[in-house]
């Protein structure tokens, strides 16, 4: 299966991708899963560091990701790209032509909140899972690296997908009001 994704992925010019991780710290980070989302409704997820051992190792999926993650060719979208970025570089992944961040997106586009589940709510009409459903809050609170794989699929694929669907909102709505540059 992760074969035939990074076959996918090499194909398409243009796709989303979103990690969960086990720190909000970019720097401190590990990654537990990578999602992708190349069409509109359809996404893909890797985990990689869940507590569950149901999954590939992290190098085994890097040394398969990295040539498409390197690729200047493949426009990559993201929703707070900083973060991603910086977590992809210290855990060793080279990220290449990351061309639309919708985080920075909204912000040009005056949106008053700023994160994906809003956004995806305000401009999709779509109501997404909030992070503390997995998780949970305050002293209970748990790292997403505790989180079921089968729980974090659907969750991480949304937050891929909903990235994509921002993002061909975002640009059409940028070039109209000469944002784009």
């Amino acid at each position: 299966a992760l074969d035939k994704l990074i076959a996918a992925l090499g194909k398409t010019g243009t796709f989303a991708v979103d990690l969960e991780t086990d720190s909000l710290d970019a720097l401190a980070a590990n990654i537990v899963g990578l999602s992708f989302c190349i069409d509109e409704g359809k996404a893909f997820y890797i985990p990689v560091g869940h507590r569950e051992r149901t999954q590939l190792s992290f190098d085994t999926v890097s040394e398969k990701l990295r040539p498409v993650l390197a690729d200047a060719t493949k426009a990559k979208v993201t929703h707070n790209g900083k973060y991603d970025s910086t977590v992809l570089i210290e855990n060793g992944i080279d990220i290449d032509n990351l061309s639309f961040d919708t985080m920075i997106a909204a912000y040009l586009l005056g949106e008053k909140s700023l994160g994906l589940k809003a956004l995806a709510f305000n401009r999709l009409g779509i109501e997404m899972t909030p992070i503390t459903s997995l998780i949970g809050t305050g002293a209970k609170q748990k790292t997403f690296d505790n989180v079921t794989i089968s729980d974090a699929a659907p969750y991480a694929c949304a937050d891929a997908d909903m990235t994509l669907r921002l993002a061909h909102i975002f640009e059409k709505e940028l070039k109209e009001q000469g944002l784009w540059k």
